[in-house]
C-alpha cells in the first residue's frame, strides 16, 4: 500500500488529503472533493509526501502527478513479490526514474533486470536471473540447469551498480513502451467485477485502434474519463465488446458486445452483482426467451425476474412433465408406476399452453402463463381425469 499526501496545485495553501493507493476509483473521486477536483480532471495533483512499501517512489515529492495514473502503478505494484519489489526501486535509483510514465513502464519490463541482495546464496542469484531471462523453465529441466554458475557468472560480470535496495544488474535489452502516457495497458488488477468491456472509438484510423478497458461496475466519472481517453465526442462514437466476464456465459457477453449503451451496460451490471448464480442464469434464460437485446430491455428483465417461472436443467419435454409432476405431490417415487405416464405428452400439453421456452439454462415461462394454466386444470378435474387417462401406456 501506497499512501501519498496530495494537494491542488490550482489553490495553493489550502488543505493537504491522504489517499492510500490503490483505491476504488468511487473513494478516491470523493476524497479529491476536499481539495476543490469535482470533475475528472486529475492530473493537477502536487505529491507533499509518499509512505508506503515502496520508499523509492519519494522521487515523486513535490512534482505534479494524474491521481489515475498514480492508481495504476499502485495497483500493479500491489502484484509484486519482495523480489520484484526491491528491483523495481533498485531500478528506479539506478536509473534515476521519476516520471510517471516510466515508473509505470518499469512495471512491464522488470525482466530486463537481476538485483542481488544476499551475495552468499549463488543458487537463489543464478535461480532469479534465470527467470528474470527466460521467465520459467519446465519442471523436467530444472535439474539440468547449474544455476550456481549462473549466479557465479552473473557476479564476475562485475558490471552492477550498488542501490539502497542491493546490486543491479542490466540485461541491456530495449526499454519497451508498454504505456503511451494516454491509454493504459490492459491489466487485470481485480476479479471483482461483472463484465469487463473493451472499448474503442468507431471508425478509428489504423491497424490497432487505440482501446481502453473498463471494469464493470464503475462510476460514471470513470466511464467518462474513458471517453475522453479516446478522444471521442460522444458514447456514440465508441465500440464496445465484452471480453471477459466471472460470472457470464459467452452467450450474455456477445449479447452485451451488441449494445451501445454504456450507461445502460453499466446498471445491468450493478445489478447482475448482486444476484447469485442461479439467478444470473434465470436472467439468461429470460434473456433468451425474451429475445432482449438492448441493455435497458435486459435491465428491465433484471429487474422483474419474480414474473419468471425457470427450472433449471430441463431441457426436453419429457423432462419437463417428470418436474411437473414430481412438483405436484400426487404421486410417490415409484419407478413403477411412472412407465405407465406418458411425461412427454403431458410435458407438451403444459409447454403449448404456457407459451414456454427450452434454453440452455433450463425451462422458462412467465408467471401469469403457469399460475393460468395451473388454475385452469383445477377448474376442470374431470377432464384433467380423463386426460391423465390418455396419458396411460398401451394408448
Amino acid at each position: 500500500m501506497i499512501t501519498v499526501t496530495i494537494e491542488n496545485v490550482n489553490f495553493p495553501n489550502s488543505q493537504c488529503i491522504n489517499i492510500t493507493f490503490p483505491i476504488d476509483e468511487k473513494i478516491m473521486m470523493n476524497k479529491l472533493k476536499d481539495i476543490n477536483i469535482n470533475n475528472y480532471i486529475t492530473n493537477h495533483c502536487r505529491v507533499v509526501e509518499i509512505k508506503g512499501m515502496i520508499p523509492a517512489l519519494s522521487v515523486l515529492e513535490n512534482s505534479l502527478i494524474d491521481v489515475d495514473e498514480m492508481n495504476y502503478l499502485a495497483r500493479r505494484i500491489e502484484s509484486f513479490d519482495k523480489y520484484e519489489r526491491a528491483k523495481f526501486q533498485g531500478v528506479v535509483a539506478a536509473e534515476n526514474i521519476c516520471k510517471m510514465k516510466d515508473l509505470i513502464n518499469l512495471t512491464f519490463n522488470l525482466n530486463n533486470y537481476t538485483i542481488v541482495t544476499d551475495f552468499s546464496d549463488l543458487y537463489s542469484i543464478g535461480t532469479n536471473h534465470y527467470l528474470d531471462k527466460n521467465v520459467c523453465y519446465a519442471v523436467d529441466e530444472k535439474d539440468k540447469i547449474d544455476f550456481e554458475t549462473i549466479g557465479r557468472n552473473l557476479l564476475n560480470r562485475g558490471n552492477g551498480k550498488i542501490t539502497p535496495y542491493g546490486v543491479l544488474f542490466s540485461s541491456q535489452l530495449p526499454f519497451e513502451e508498454v504505456y503511451d502516457g494516454r491509454m493504459f495497458p490492459d491489466y487485470d488488477y481485480t476479479s471483482d467485477y461483472v463484465m469487463k468491456l473493451e472499448i474503442t472509438q468507431k471508425h478509428s484510423l489504423g491497424f490497432e485502434p487505440p482501446k481502453v478497458w473498463l471494469y464493470l461496475p464503475t462510476s460514471e466519472t470513470c466511464i467518462l474519463k474513458t471517453l475522453l481517453r479516446l478522444g471521442a465526442d460522444n458514447y456514440n462514437d465508441l465500440d464496445y465488446k465484452c471480453v471477459n466476464s466471472i460470472s457470464l456465459s459467452e452467450n450474455f457477453m456477445g449479447r452485451i458486445s451488441l449494445t451501445n449503451s454504456i450507461g445502460e451496460i453499466n446498471k445491468l451490471s450493478e445489478i447482475i452483482k448482486e444476484l447469485d448464480q442461479s439467478e444470473i442464469k434465470k436472467l439468461e434464460a429470460a434473456i433468451d426467451y425474451t429475445g432482449a437485446e438492448s441493455a435497458g430491455k435486459m435491465v428491465e428483465l433484471a429487474n422483474n425476474l419474480d414474473q419468471f417461472h425457470f427450472v433449471a436443467g430441463i431441457s426436453d419435454l419429457e423432462q419437463y412433465g417428470k418436474h411437473i409432476v414430481a412438483e405436484s405431490g400426487l404421486f410417490s417415487s415409484n419407478s413403477e408406476l411412472e412407465k405407465y405416464l406418458n411425461f412427454t405428452k403431458y410435458g407438451q400439453d403444459r409447454f403449448n399452453q404456457e407459451n414456454g421456452c427450452f434454453t440452455s439454462f433450463g425451462y422458462i415461462c412467465r408467471i401469469d402463463s403457469m399460475e393460468a394454466c395451473e388454475l385452469d386444470e383445477k377448474s376442470k378435474p374431470y377432464e384433467r381425469q380423463e386426460e391423465n387417462e390418455q396419458k396411460m401406456g398401451g394408448m
